[in-house]
């Protein structure tokens, strides 16, 4: 015979068990698994993810966020439009329905922190204020993982859990889960999606920014992936233009680990920018 324990009493003992799982609340909204990733040198985002469950009878909203350790913190949703990974900001904020649950997570929506004050840091403590429309603030930790972190460190799982609402129609099998980051360049931004984040045949996603955040158009773009820990040669290949501001090429990880992904933009004749960042194969 199974005996179902109390779910609080499960939540309550995973905290107990694991520090780190912090879990905060205000009326019915409570957050948990607050995350985010180690950033490059000199980067000037980084993406945060959580879990918002709301166990009341009225729904509520998600309106802002702040943090000492960024300029802004902005909520950015995450949307397949033709095929290509589209973000945007969600101005009027994040919809969190009744008893139910909304995650945050890489490859869907998220919260942008803009104008780091410093780099992320594994281990790292990030001190962020929630504002909801019926909650008020809710005060809450994000822990920083590794640069290819895929989730927090635990999973709090529970017994008979309110229904799950989706923060993106995304979803990914895990084992084709993709990899996304943000490089940050002086006068060009861009958000890269690695699918799937393993070895192999991978797809590159590109969709480039001005500094200002807004979609730029450019004359051309080419990738290159590297990984000298492995003696692996550098990979350039050039990428197809699948909008005006969007950029699609299929290459090949060879191996899983640590890799580099550098971005050639050819803004106009003889103007070129290179950016990279480090990204994470499994």
């Amino acid at each position: 015979m199974l005996y179902q324990l109390p779910r609080i009493m499960i939540v309550a003992s995973a905290l107990l068990a694991f520090p780190g799982a912090t879990a905060t609340a205000a009326h019915d909204v409570a957050i948990s698994q607050a995350w985010s990733r180690a950033t490059p040198k000199g980067a000037k985002v980084a993406s945060g993810y959580l879990t918002i469950e709301n166990h009341g009878a009225q729904s509520d909203r998600l309106l802002s966020a702040s943090s000492p350790a960024a300029a802004k913190l902005e909520i950015h949703q995450m949307s397949m439009q033709d095929g290509i990974m589209t973000m945007r900001p969600l101005d009027d904020g994040l919809a969190i329905p009744a008893d139910a649950i909304v995650t945050l997570a890489p490859g869907g929506d998220h919260i942008m922190f803009v104008g780091l004050t410093g780099p992320f840091e594994e281990g790292q403590r990030i001190p962020v204020s929630l504002n909801f429309a019926r909650s008020g603030r809710i005060d809450t930790i994000f822990e920083v993982g590794s640069i290819g972190a895929k989730g927090p460190r635990l999973q709090i799982a529970s017994i008979e859990p309110p229904p799950v609402a989706a923060a993106s129609p995304v979803k990914a099998a895990p084992v084709d889960e993709s990899f996304f980051t943000h490089i940050c360049g002086t006068r060009v931004m861009a958000d890269v999606t690695i699918t799937p984040g393993r070895r192999g045949p991978v797809e590159v996603l590109v969709q480039l920014e001005d500094g200002d955040e807004k979609p730029l158009a450019v004359v051309a773009l080419s990738v290159t992936l590297s990984n000298p820990d492995r003696n692996i040669a550098p990979v350039t290949a050039a990428a197809e233009r699948v909008a005006a501001d969007k950029w699609r090429v299929r290459m090949t990880a060879a191996s899983s680990g640590k890799w580099s992904l550098s971005l050639g933009i050819d803004m106009k004749k003889d103007d070129r920018i290179d950016i990279a960042a480090p990204i994470l194969v499994e």
